[in-house]
């Protein structure tokens, strides 16, 4: 099930395109472990592919290696982004909501690991194989 806020002040907001452009400041180094997933482009992330990255990241570390660990991410999708359907003329207002998404800066730590239990090759493929399903470019912290 894909992720998206209860509830918002408003249903619709403007597009915050200047905020891309600045680095992270908060949450640039791991909290809960050793090692993390850091972007290093500014770009928007969806709620499938945070979904997504969920997956391939649990599936690896606690079905194949039946690890317990504890994973904390630092992404979730709360801003939406709309779109007018096709064949409508300008005008008319704003679209409805066509999926929710989470602005990345650069820099930012998008999930990490609590590793003292798993190994660092293990932790190292799930990252690698969670990155391709992402559309920025991100760097893996051991």
């Amino acid at each position: 099930m894909l992720l998206f806020p209860e509830k918002t002040k408003y249903k619709k907001y403007h597009k915050f395109l200047k905020k891309l452009k600045k680095k992270e400041t908060k949450n640039i180094q791991p909290t809960l472990g050793f090692s993390g997933l850091k972007s290093m482009q500014c770009l928007k992330i969806t709620a499938k592919q945070i979904e997504t990255l969920k997956k391939v990241i649990i599936s690896i570390i606690k079905k194949k290696y039946k690890y317990k660990t504890k994973l904390k991410w630092n992404l979730f999708p709360d801003i939406p982004m709309t779109k007018k359907s096709a064949g409508i003329r300008m005008g008319k207002g704003k679209g409805n909501v066509e999926y929710w998404c989470f602005m990345v800066k650069k820099g930012r730590i998008l999930c990490e690991f609590n590793n003292i239990l798993v190994p660092f090759s293990v932790i190292f493929n799930s990252f690698i194989l969670a990155a391709n399903k992402l559309s920025i470019k991100t760097m893996v912290i051991l």
